[in-house]
């Protein structure tokens, strides 16, 4: 199915970028993504996911001057910050005062991040309290349109977890853990971006077809003139194993 090579076809263009030293010509991605008749909404969707994953497109606005800057450091000052909803903003509200509530250590964060490099499990603990705030403002600070906060803030938080967990490096501290926190966001977001393109990929292929088959059958009353799968295969210019799976999901597979 077509769904198929478009993942194929995304994971080529990441790979051929992070060769290309994160930088891409603009006729790199429309080589790449040609075949697959994609509409100007989805090949913006893609640019915003490459820029999401440090690849800068050649001649855009968003790439510094300076060599010295990074990809990962360009991305975020460019990126803009997603307003959060009402429901979004109720959320918050009421998770803060949450942890609020709860009961923090008196050890500094210093203290702390030295008694873990030395295997203290209860300072573990007590640092992943202490950084639950910080996570959740990280969380708004990224966040973006095709996740929930509250799932952003959960995906922070086994950011948060995980990398107290962590044997490497023997010396932690803050600007680390936070570093890590903000990647395991990124990765959350990378990989829903990724979904999300592929699901209105899918339902952009469902409805082109959909129209189709209505514009040639609009004029047939007879259910004996209705075109089979191998005639809008030769008609449309598609695989037959693709009109099926998209009749599936329109349940006009019967």
């Amino acid at each position: 199915m077509d769904i198929q090579k478009f993942q194929q076809k995304l994971t080529e263009v990441c790979e051929l970028g992070e060769k290309n030293g994160k930088v891409l010509k603009p006729e790199q991605i429309k080589e790449c993504f040609g075949e697959l008749d994609l509409d100007k909404s989805q090949l913006i969707k893609i640019l915003q996911y490459l820029k999401l994953k440090g690849i800068s497109i050649e001649g855009a606005e968003e790439i510094s001057a300076t060599s010295q800057t990074g990809p990962e450091e360009v991305s975020e000052e460019k990126e803009e910050k997603v307003p959060l909803t009402a429901e979004e903003e109720a959320y918050l509200k009421e998770y803060l005062e949450g942890l609020e509530e709860q009961e923090q250590g008196e050890r500094s964060a210093e203290e702390l991040f030295e008694l873990l490099s030395k295997g203290d499990a209860l300072a573990q603990a007590e640092l992943s309290q202490k950084y639950l705030h910080a996570a959740a403002e990280m969380a708004v600070e990224m966040n973006c349109e095709e996740i929930f906060i509250a799932d952003l803030i959960q995906e922070a938080n086994i950011s948060l977890l995980m990398a107290l967990g962590e044997e490497e490096p023997e010396e932690k501290d803050e600007k680390w853990l936070l570093g890590r926190i903000r990647c395991g966001i990124r990765h959350a977001i990378e990989e829903q971006t990724q979904r999300k393109f592929e699901d209105d990929y899918l339902v952009a292929k469902v409805e082109k077809l959909e129209a189709a088959v209505r514009e040639l059958t609009e004029d047939e009353e007879d259910e004996s003139s209705k075109f089979s799968v191998e005639e809008l295969a030769i008609i449309l210019d598609m695989d037959e194993e693709e009109i099926r799976d998209v009749l599936r999901l329109t349940g006009d597979d019967k």
